[in-house]
């Protein structure tokens, strides 16, 4: 038995949460989940198809080993101050509802100790860093807040930019309440600065795909920014356009960090990665 809240913006079908939030478990052991009812929600029985509410708190009569997800992590560099682990989409970094997986949790079962050093969004994949003992953590931590950190993401965009490339401001206002964020063209109140720039690399007719820098790492702000600047991205839902989405039957969010590009002074015991750049490639699921 494992009970946990339900990590979603939107309401879902029992069975898509499920497989949403499990993607390890084995599809036989899914349909008898689903054909015994064993997903319950204030003591009663769900059916497959009864949608699940953002924050619901479930109970799930599964067995744990069904649960966990034991895919190998993709480790892209590590030494005995930090790690680069190239983050899947669908997983939280840290654990943000009860019993549901993250990365931070599956990172310390082999490295324990570990630490993330800052956050992506649970549908956004690519590089995300941990430090593995004090000295570097405080370090990591300061270069994030400074931004010394140099953060690169790919993604996937519908429509196509006025410009080839741009260094756009705005102000960031976040509703923790609905998960969700709001930009302003100007100072609201309450709204914090923020700077987003990108290049575009490729083109078609219905979408393109552009390199983003993230020079201020507020809440969504990508996904938000873009979407306020006429440039949804491919597969989000919450700041996108569902109708294209669905039209065109991208379920995943198409954006990955893809690059980090460290700068370290001298004397600091990370002094040794100043001018290091790290880059996986996007697993995008929609082609160019």
């Amino acid at each position: 038995m494992r009970e946990i809240q339900a990590n979603i913006d939107r309401p879902m079908a029992l069975q898509n949460f499920l497989r949403r939030a499990y993607p390890a478990l084995p599809p036989a052991i899914l349909r008898k989940a689903l054909k015994n009812r064993d997903v319950r929600r204030r003591g009663q029985r769900l059916y497959p198809d009864e949608l699940v509410y953002p924050d619901d708190e479930l109970t799930l009569y599964i067995d744990d080993k069904y649960l966990e997800d034991e895919t190998p992590l993709d480790i892209v560099y590590e030494d005995k101050n930090l790690l680069l682990v190239n983050k899947k989409q669908g997983i939280a970094v840290v654990e943000e509802r009860r019993g549901v997986p993250s990365l931070e949790a599956a990172v310390q079962k082999r490295y324990p100790g570990a630490t993330a050093c800052h956050r992506l969004d649970y549908n956004t994949g690519g590089l995300v860093v941990f430090s593995r003992n004090e000295a570097a953590k405080e370090q990591l931590e300061a270069a994030f807040r400074e931004r010394t950190v140099r953060k690169f993401y790919r993604c996937l965009v519908w429509g196509k930019p006025e410009v080839g490339a741009a260094r756009e401001k705005a102000y960031l206002k976040k509703d923790a309440q609905a998960a969700r964020v709001t930009i302003y063209d100007w100072a609201a109140p309450g709204a914090q600065p923020i700077e987003t720039a990108y290049a575009m690399l490729d083109s078609c007719q219905e979408y393109s795909l552009l390199e983003v820098e993230l020079v201020t790492g507020r809440t969504h702000q990508i996904r938000a920014h873009l979407a306020h600047l006429g440039m949804p991205i491919c597969g989000d839902d919450r700041y996108g356009d569902r109708e294209k989405n669905k039209q065109w039957k991208v379920a995943k969010q198409q954006l990955f960090a893809t690059r980090i590009e460290f700068s370290f002074p001298r004397g600091t015991c990370l002094a040794y990665l100043d001018k290091r750049r790290f880059a996986v490639k996007p697993k995008f699921t929609l082609n160019l």
